[in-house]
C-alpha cells in the first residue's frame, strides 16, 4: 500500500517526546468510531497536553471511543502544530508519536511503512516511508465499482493470459488505492480442476498480483466457489477510473463430455451478496457485491461493487475442435506482366512464379496434405510441370494435366508444409513454360476456388480442417518475342496553377510522369513517336478514353475528361525511321523511356485526379506494319500515379 502525506516544517516534537516518554506505539490510523488501546494513549496525552476533552475531563465519559470531542481536540492539535487539521490520526501524527525527534533545529518525522510522507516547506526531514501513492491524505473518497469492456468472451484450450472479467474502479473525493478482491468462479470445482489454471489481476499489460488456482487456494462459499487476490497495490486518482482486467491461463487440454455436463457459471443476476434465480449454464467469473476493497486517503476501507457482476466465457472444448486454414493471395503475388522466355531458341521459361498464397492456421497446428492448383493458359506453348515452395524451400512438385496440378504426395514432416498454430505462410506456385517459340502464352494460377483446385489440410491429429478463401493469380503473359515493359520507379503527378492574370477562373494544368523500361526479346522492335498514326504512348490529338491512358477522378476512371496530350522522345541507343515517324530498339537491347501525360482542369474544386497508363503501341520490325498493343497494365494501381 503507499499513500502520500504532507509534512511542515512546524515542530512536533512536543507529541513526540510525549508519547515516546510513555513508551506507546500507535500502529493504527484513528478516527471518529475508533476504540481500544491506541484511542486511551491519545486520549490521555491530549488532555495531559491541554487540548481539551471535555466529556472525559468531567469524567462523564470513559477513555477508549474516539467521538467527536476527541476528534476536536485532534484538529486543534493539528492546528497548533501545522498538521493538516482534518481530524484524522493518520501515518504522520502517528509518525511522529512513535519517534519524531529534532536534531539542530530540524524536525525529524519517521514516516510508517507503505506511506509516503512528504515535506511542505523548510524545517522538516522525514525518514522511512515509500515512494509514490495517495496524494489526498486525511481526506475520505467515495468507490463507484462496475463492469467494464471485454475484448472477447470466446477462449481456446490452451491460451494463457486470456481476458475473462474487466473490473472498473472509480475514485471520487479522494485517491484511491486497490488491494484486494475476492472473485466468483461458480458453483462447480471443475473451474480449477478441467478449467483455469491460474488467475491473474493486470492493469490490462502488466500483472499486478496472480493466484493459482487449486484445491488450496479456491475455498467454498455457500454454493460457489471463490479465490481471493491480495497483494497488489494500484492508485486511483480522484475524479478517474482505471480498469483492471482479470485474466486466466486455460489448462492444455479439456474433457469435451465434462463441458456438455453442464457446469454453471455465476449468473449475473444478483440481490445484495447473493443470487436471485437459477444460474447459466456453462462458464465464466464474477465479483460479488462488496468484494473488492481499496483505502480512501483518510485510511478508510471502502468496498464495491454494490451490486455484483459477472461474465459469462466461451471456452472451446478443443482448439482440434475448431481449427480451421484461410487462404488468401499474398500481396507478393506478381502483378500482370509481359515477361519473355528466359530461352528464345526453346521457347522456355523455367520456374516462373504466377502465384504467391497465404495459409492460416486457426487455433491449430496444421499441415497441408494436398494442394490442388489451377493453371489456365491462353495463346501457344504450355505448361508442363509445376512447383510449390515454401519461402526457398520445395514442398512439392506436380506435372500438369488438364489444366490442374495436383500436389498430392505432401506427407506430415515435409519441410515447409507444417504451418504453427494462428500464425501464417505464404506459399509460392511457380511453373514451367515450354513451347514459347512465336506469339505469346498466357497463364492464370488458382488455389481453393472450387472443387477443381481445393486443398486439403490437417489439424494437429491428423483430421480435415476446413479451408476458408482462395486465390487468384494475375495473369503472366509469357513472349517468345516482343517486349518486356516494366516501370522504372513509381508514377508521378503534378499540379500547377496556369490561370492567365486577372481571370476569374481557376485553370490547372496535371502532368503525369511514367518513366518506362523497355527490354526488345528476341526481335528488333518499333516504337511510333506522338506524331505518328501508330504512336506507342498515344498521339498528341485526342485520346480516347479507356485506350492508352485514362484519367481517373476522385478514384474512378473518368468518363467525360478524354483530352490527354502524351509527350516522349526518341531514347538514345535507338536507331530513327528516315521520316522520324518511329524508332527501333534492337534486338535483346534495353532502355528507360520517359513519357508524360498533360491535361488540363478548370475549376477542379476539391476533385482529385491521377493518369493510369492503359497500354502500349509497339511493331516487330519489318512485319510489314503489324501492329501489337500490350494491355496487361491496365487497371493496375502500380501503373497509376497518385490522386492530387
Amino acid at each position: 500500500m503507499k499513500k502520500f502525506i504532507f509534512a511542515t516544517g512546524v515542530a512536533v516534537l512536543a507529541l513526540a517526546s510525549v508519547a515516546g516518554a510513555q513508551g506507546y506505539t500507535f500502529n493504527s490510523n484513528l478516527t471518529v468510531g475508533s476504540t481500544g488501546p491506541d484511542v486511551v494513549a491519545l486520549q490521555t496525552w491530549l488532555v495531559a497536553n491541554g487540548f481539551n476533552i471535555p466529556s472525559i475531563a468531567s469524567g462523564a465519559a470513559a477513555k477508549g471511543y474516539f467521538g467527536s470531542q476527541t476528534q476536536a481536540a485532534v484538529k486543534s492539535y493539528q492546528a497548533s502544530r501545522g498538521i493538516p487539521n482534518t481530524g484524522f490520526v493518520g501515518p504522520l501524527t502517528r509518525g511522529a508519536l512513535n519517534g519524531g525527534a529534532s536534531t539542530g533545529g530540524m524536525t525529524v518525522v519517521n514516516c510508517p511503512a507503505g506511506y509516503t510522507c512528504a515535506p511542505v516547506g523548510g524545517g522538516t526531514t522525514v525518514t522511512g516511508g515509500t515512494t509514490g501513492g495517495i496524494t489526498t491524505p486525511g481526506v475520505p473518497g467515495i468507490i463507484t465499482v462496475t463492469q467494464g469492456p471485454l475484448s472477447s468472451i470466446v477462449s481456446n484450450v490452451g491460451q494463457s493470459m486470456v481476458p475473462v472479467l474487466t473490473v472498473r474502479v472509480q475514485a471520487q473525493y479522494s485517491d484511491l488505492n486497490v488491494q484486494s478482491m475476492t472473485l466468483d468462479l461458480g458453483n462447480n470445482t471443475g473451474v480449477y480442476n478441467k478449467i483455469f489454471t491460474k488467475i491473474y489481476v493486470t492493469d490490462g499489460t502488466n500483472v499486478l498480483a496472480s493466484q493459482p488456482l487449486n484445491g488450496s487456494t479456491v475455498v467454498q462459499s455457500g454454493s460457489q466457489y471463490v479465490v481471493g487476490v491480495a497483494g497488489f497495490n494500484v492508485i486511483v486518482p480522484r475524479g478517474t477510473y482505471k480498469d483492471l482486467v482479470i485474466k486466466g491461463d486455460i489448462m492444455s487440454s479439456i474433457d469435451s463430455r465434462y463441458l456438455a455436463n453442464g457446469a454453471s457459471f455465476p449468473t449475473a443476476v444478483f440481490s445484495g451478496t447473493g443470487y436471485s434465480g437459477a444460474p447459466a449454464t456453462g462458464w465464466g467469473i464474477a465479483l460479488p457485491a462488496n468484494a473488492l476493497r481499496a483505502v480512501d486517503g483518510a485510511g478508510v476501507n471502502l468496498y464495491g461493487p454494490t451490486t455484483g457482476f459477472a461474465q459469462a466465457l466461451t471456452i472451446n472444448t478443443s482448439l482440434v475442435d475448431t481449427a480451421q486454414a484461410n487462404v488468401s493471395r499474398n500481396s507478393a503475388s506478381p502483378l500482370a506482366a509481359s515477361i519473355p522466355v528466359t530461352d528464345t531458341t526453346n521457347g522456355q521459361y523455367l520456374g516462373l512464379p504466377v502465384l504467391v498464397f497465404d495459409v492460416n492456421a486457426q487455433n491449430d497446428e496444421l499441415h497441408l496434405n494436398r494442394v490442388k492448383v489451377g493453371i489456365a493458359t491462353t495463346g501457344t506453348g504450355s505448361v508442363g510441370a509445376a512447383y510449390l515452395y515454401q519461402g526457398s524451400t520445395q514442398v512439392s512438385s506436380a506435372s500438369v494435366s488438364g489444366g490442374l496440378a495436383d500436389f498430392n504426395n505432401i506427407l506430415k514432416g515435409t519441410a515447409g508444409a507444417t504451418i504453427a498454430r494462428d500464425q501464417t505462410l505464404p506459399y509460392t506456385v511457380k511453373v514451367d513454360v515450354t513451347g514459347v517459340t512465336s506469339s505469346t502464352l498466357g497463364i492464370t494460377a488458382a488455389v481453393a476456388t472450387s472443387s477443381f483446385a481445393p486443398i486439403t489440410v490437417f489439424n494437429s491429429q491428423d483430421g480435415t480442417v476446413t479451408v476458408s478463401g482462395s486465390a487468384s493469380g494475375n495473369t503472366q503473359t509469357v513472349a517468345a518475342t516482343g517486349p518486356l515493359f516494366t516501370l522504372a520507379g513509381t508514377p508521378s503527378i503534378a499540379k500547377t496553377n496556369i490561370t492567365p492574370g486577372g481571370s476569374t477562373v481557376s485553370t490547372f494544368q496535371y502532368t503525369a510522369t511514367f518513366n518506362v523500361n523497355v527490354q526488345a526479346v528476341g526481335t528488333d522492335l518499333d516504337f511510333g513517336l506522338p506524331a505518328s498514326t501508330t504512336a506507342a504512348f498515344g498521339s498528341s490529338s485526342l485520346i480516347n478514353t479507356g485506350y492508352l491512358a485514362q484519367i481517373y477522378q476522385n478514384g474512378s476512371a473518368s468518363t467525360s475528361i478524354q483530352s490527354l496530350i502524351p509527350s516522349y522522345s526518341q531514347p538514345t541507343n535507338t536507331t530513327l525511321s528516315g521520316d522520324n515517324s518511329f524508332f527501333t530498339l534492337a534486338r535483346n537491347q534495353t532502355v528507360t523511356i520517359p513519357v508524360t501525360y498533360s491535361f488540363t482542369i478548370l475549376n477542379g474544386g476539391a476533385n482529385t485526379y491521377a493518369v493510369q497508363l492503359q497500354g502500349i503501341n509497339w511493331e516487330r520490325s519489318n512485319a510489314g506494319g503489324s501492329l501489337q498493343t500490350s494491355n496487361f497494365m491496365a487497371n493496375q494501381p502500380t501503373w497509376r500515379t497518385p490522386a492530387i
